[in-house]
């Protein structure tokens, strides 16, 4: 009976030992093929290896370079085990010991303050940016007006059209598979928008080409159609000249959408993992180069004259390239950055590029696009009925008027880039309380923010004014616009945060239908009626605020609408870790 005790004995403790062992290699490899054994002693099957997967990397400097990449999301040894899995070709959702494993809530301080820090570098890269193009428009003011309206002209066609190519939607799908953990499926995301934005470059190339000039006729032919505007125009130049200016200039800037698609899709995918150092250096770097080479090439320095208006989009185009080589070279090549993300098959393998990842790419992509595309539309067509029924003081007022709110929307933009980048990361990792504080967070700072620019604007009109004008007349109209003004600021940068929620939910359709009912039901029709009563500046942005206020209320309800933990559980199945989904 001893000896039958003693076997017991020694079973149980052989049972306990494998349970303990097999614990630590699931903690350890959580999809290990092996079997392990459960607490009372069954065997249960663990998620089998892909066949096609790569053998593991080796561990010691995949622990080190996740390390020092991912050090502020988690521990080395939490990412360690990730990647081991991940290593193996795995794509299913980490098991329940890991998710016990989860961080604990971040304070408010703490989440305020990675959303300023992101949102920070998102504004350096968005002021860089329109830093080139402010640079632009001077150097060319200074070659001739003839060349300044020609790329005037030249900007309505490509900024009407390069929507398509720009792929907005690459950080929203990276940033939930970055918080599923699914690193594999984040450089996926980024060769399918290679392939699918890419695509679509190519056509886009082809409207900026060969489209500009005939378009620009066609669009303008009603206003040059009198003997006396069809024969001159600004300088004595006819207007058929500076169709052809805008054309070449147009042509010119087509050699750099492969570049900046390659660099835009880049620092999404970059971003979407919260790491903000490559946006932050290279598009001051692109902006310093484009001013220097600008200055030299376009208007000459000590005795060379320079090459006048065909260098300016020429200089553009090189600073793009260098931009993406710099991008490519010093934070992929050396750094490698990019590295822990690497698909299945390699980054250059389109066996991941699957039908349905394109499917769901474009299902959030095109109506994004589309509405963004309405957006432009709908400003043209307001700056249209102001030159057409307001006088040329009142234009002049306008445009230097649309500047200031340029470079509020450059901080509104990037707050609701950050926002969403923090809420996909949330929802990727099933956090639907997480995302809808995310949220929550994100407009309440945009609201505080969005009021002190509003009411920098309602009490320093003139100072404003002062600095794109030294005419008193407009200054004086830049006075009696001050609060319609405001209320334009406000409304239109709040509009653009509130729409990155909808976004990053997933509810494009929804928001392509509140842009163009916002827009062309609301908006336009606004604008119009007050101009119509009254003649005025002033009367032009009271139209355009009761639009913007009319689409901030529809986002509102949208937003209003929308059930986190639904969304957290269609961002998981998104990023191919919900047990209930198939992978693509």
């Amino acid at each position: 009976d001893d000896d039958d005790d003693d076997d017991d004995d020694a079973k149980e403790t052989e049972e306990t030992m494998r349970s303990a062992f097999g614990k630590l290699a699931a903690r350890v490899n959580p999809w290990s093929p092996q079997r392990q054994r459960s607490s009372d002693g069954t065997a249960e099957e663990a998620t089998p290896i892909a066949p096609e997967a790569p053998p593991p990397e080796p561990e010691k400097p995949l622990k080190r370079r996740l390390s020092r990449r991912l050090s502020h999301h988690e521990s080395a040894s939490s990412v360690y085990s990730l990647i081991m899995a991940r290593s193996t070709g795995a794509h299913a959702k980490a098991p329940k010991e890991l998710e016990d494993d989860a961080a604990p809530a971040k304070s408010l301080r703490v989440e305020f303050t990675e959303l300023a820090e992101l949102t920070g570098a998102f504004f350096i890269a968005s002021v860089a940016w329109v830093g080139m193009r402010a640079t632009d428009t001077a150097l060319l003011g200074h070659v001739g007006t003839r060349y300044l309206d020609a790329s005037a002209y030249a900007d309505l066609w490509t900024s009407s059209t390069g929507v398509f190519a720009q792929g907005s939607i690459t950080g929203v799908l990276c940033s939930q598979a970055y918080g599923a953990k699914n690193w594999p499926l984040v450089g996926t995301w980024l060769q399918v928008a290679y392939v699918v934005v890419g695509t679509l470059t190519v056509l886009v190339a082809v409207l900026w080409a060969l489209c500009t000039g005939p378009a620009l006729r066609y669009l303008f032919a009603m206003k040059h159609a009198t003997p006396g505007e069809a024969s001159s125009s600004t300088d004595g130049v006819t207007f058929s000249v500076i169709v052809s200016d805008a054309a070449l200039y147009a042509r010119i800037l087509a050699l750099a959408l492969p570049a900046k698609v390659a660099f835009g899709q880049l620092a999404q995918f970059f971003t979407a993992q919260e790491i903000t150092k490559p946006a932050v250096v290279t598009a001051p770097f692109g902006l310093l180069v484009n001013l220097v080479a600008g200055y030299v090439l376009v208007l000459g320095f000590k005795g060379f004259g320079g090459y006048g208006f065909v260098a300016c989009p020429s200089v553009t185009v090189a600073v793009e390239w260098v931009q993406v080589g710099l991008l490519i070279g010093v934070f992929c090549c050396v750094l490698k950055l990019h590295a822990p993300c690497r698909p299945p098959h390699g980054w250059f393998s389109s066996r991941d590029v699957t039908a349905g990842r394109v499917r769901e790419y474009l299902a959030q992509y095109i109506p994004t696009a589309l509405a963004l595309a309405s957006d432009y539309w709908r400003m043209a067509a307001v700056g249209a009925m102001c030159a057409s029924a307001l006088s040329e003081d009142d234009l002049g007022v306008f445009n230097a008027a649309y500047r200031i709110i340029w470079l509020c929307l450059s901080f509104a933009g990037a707050l609701g880039n950050a926002m969403a980048t923090k809420t996909g990361v949330a929802l990727g990792r099933g956090d639907g309380r997480g995302a809808k504080s995310e949220v929550g967070l994100g407009l309440a700072t945009a609201v505080l923010a969005l009021l002190a620019l509003a009411s920098l604007v309602a009490a320093y009109p003139a100072q404003l004014g002062s600095v794109f004008t030294s005419d008193p007349a407009l200054i004086e109209k830049f006075s009696d616009a001050r609060y319609p003004l405001a209320g334009t600021v406000f409304f239109m940068n709040l509009a653009v945060v509130v729409e990155r929620v909808p976004v990053v939910a997933g509810r494009t359709r929804a928001i392509l239908l509140c842009s163009f009912v916002g827009s062309w039901c609301v908006q336009v029709p606004a604008v119009y009626v007050a101009i119509q009563r009254r003649p005025q500046i002033d009367a032009l942005f009271v139209g355009t605020t009761v639009g913007y206020l009319g689409l901030v209320a529809l986002y509102a309800g949208l937003v209003a609408c929308l059930d986190f933990d639904v969304l957290a559980r269609e961002a998981l199945a998104r990023s191919e870790t919900s047990s209930s989904s198939e992978t693509a």
